[in-house]
């Protein structure tokens, strides 16, 4: 039978509810990037940020963390219980200005066997075992070499354990590149969840995602650096209304200070209230919201 693992350990499929596909509860950008902002390193504030979340409806969340941005698997574990939230950890390499040595100094296949041990073993002595590859990133419009290395040992962890597999394709479409390298190594577009598409709205772009067999992600929900929210709803909508709802998923890739509510932010919860209420302007029904929030999540998770 296919579970969904947790970092609190498996469950089945129908127990999951709403659910967040790619958020950050813990998480440290600012060894790279400098920026203050950066930095979640307070278990405390992300078990009190998660709260509206929950009194919302959320019952899961992806915590696409990987361990070059500073993971820490047994405190997510305490944030689950303490929030009695699914809680769903990543595993890989983010992308190339945060990638460590290994990347150059390990083979691909080095790479995949790292996975594929924490996939089905766990991390370390820990025993927590990710749910989900990734975010597995490019950092502009075109792969690294090392950004090629690590989406291919990605694609083989994939095809050994037949874990989902996540990615980070921000601004440009190069969510294309990453499938394409992807299924070069014979990973089936079903178990691909390209990230970030709405913040790069071309209908063409996600429909090129979409006929390929993978998901197409709008996960920066909130960000209005990115994008409005009403553009973001408006071609959410319109994928919708092309058939296409069973290969949509929603979150809001909560990963700075100021997107949490004690900075000012919108918060965790801002996915299953302010967004949801844009798309019920827009008539989405409530089936097609759990469709986006629940079953599809459930679908996706779930090997």
């Amino acid at each position: 039978m296919a579970s969904i693992w947790t970092v609190r350990g498996p469950i089945a499929p129908e127990a999951l509810g709403s659910t967040l596909m790619h958020e950050h509860l813990l998480c440290d950008f600012y060894r790279v990037t400098g920026q203050l902002d950066q930095l979640l390193n307070d278990e405390a504030l992300a078990v009190s940020e998660l709260r509206p979340l929950v009194e919302a409806g959320g019952r899961g969340l992806v915590e696409c963390t990987t361990p070059d941005l500073g993971r820490d698997p047994l405190a997510l574990r305490r944030i689950a219980e303490q929030t009695g939230l699914h809680v769903v950890m990543g595993c890989g390499w983010y992308r190339q200005p945060f990638y460590p040595p290994e990347i150059d100094r390990r083979s691909t296949a080095e790479l995949a066997r790292r996975m594929i041990e924490e996939l089905t073993v766990g991390v370390g002595e820990t025993g927590i075992r990710p749910g989900i590859i990734g975010e597995i990133g490019v950092n502009l419009d075109y792969a690294t070499a090392q950004e090629e290395r690590v989406l291919r040992a990605a694609a083989r962890a994939q095809r050994a354990t037949g874990a989902p597999l996540t990615t980070h394709a921000s601004l440009y479409p190069v969510g294309l590149v990453q499938l394409a390298l992807l299924r070069e190594e014979g990973v089936d577009p079903s178990r691909v969840v390209i990230g970030h598409c709405d913040t790069y709205l071309d209908l063409d772009y996600h429909m090129a995602i979409l006929e390929a067999g993978a998901y197409v992600q709008f996960d920066t929900l909130g960000r209005t650096h990115m994008n409005p929210d009403d553009r973001r709803a408006d071609a959410l909508v319109a994928l919708l209304r092309s058939g296409q709802g069973e290969r949509l998923l929603l979150s809001s890739d909560r990963c700075h200070r100021s997107d949490l509510l004690a900075f000012g932010g919108v918060g965790y919860d801002h996915v299953l209230t302010t967004f949801a209420a844009l798309l019920r302007e827009r008539g989405v029904t409530d089936d097609e919201l759990r469709l986006l929030t629940v079953e599809n999540p459930r679908r996706i998770l779930a090997w």
